[in-house]
């Protein structure tokens, strides 16, 4: 019998490391499989912060893209004006040389027609006593005149269709100025 409760004692020894064997394999299973799962949450928070990081890159490349963009524009309306205010200017000064071409124009003509008077007066002092070719050259000297008249307004025409068309160009300049 006491070899019998032995045997009994050996075996539920044997039984109980067993179950205690078992029971660390388990708890070791356990352990490994938590350490695994921490290191695929750990992955995939560095995942997401990866893919946040990427995001917040390509959203600051999309904003540099567009102020670059802006900066480009700004200079571009930039030199525009410049270059409006250079042809403005261009434009100013054509209008005053040609101002100043038509004074002199007016200066010689105004010239030319004193010259032409003394030179009339002179040959009518010299020629008075030919009444016949006197009346013929003075028709021909109003036929001159008349010539001259018609050349004039001919002139002033063209000089107004100039002036109007400068004014609408210079309007033209000033609605593209505001508008710009």
């Amino acid at each position: 019998a006491e070899q019998q409760r032995k045997k009994e004692e050996q075996k539920q020894k044997e039984e109980q490391a067993k179950l205690a064997e078992e029971q660390r394999e388990k708890e070791e299973r356990a352990r490994l499989a938590e350490e695994q799962r921490q290191k695929d949450e750990q992955s995939r928070l560095a995942e997401e912060q990866r893919q946040k990081e990427e995001q917040a890159k390509l959203v600051e490349e999309e904003r540099q893209k567009e102020e670059q963009a802006k900066l480009v524009e700004e200079q571009r309306q930039k030199e525009q004006a410049r270059l409006a205010e250079e042809q403005r200017q261009k434009d100013e000064q054509s209008r005053l040389a040609e101002e100043q071409r038509q004074k002199e124009e007016q200066a010689k003509l105004a010239e030319e027609q004193r010259q032409r008077q003394k030179d009339e007066q002179s040959r009518l002092a010299e020629e008075q006593r030919q009444k016949e070719e006197q009346a013929k050259l003075v028709e021909e000297e109003r036929q001159k005149e008349e010539q001259a008249k018609l050349v004039e307004e001919e002139r002033q025409k063209e000089e107004q269709a100039k002036l109007v068309e400068e004014q609408r160009q210079k309007e033209q300049a000033r609605l593209a100025e505001e508008q710009n």
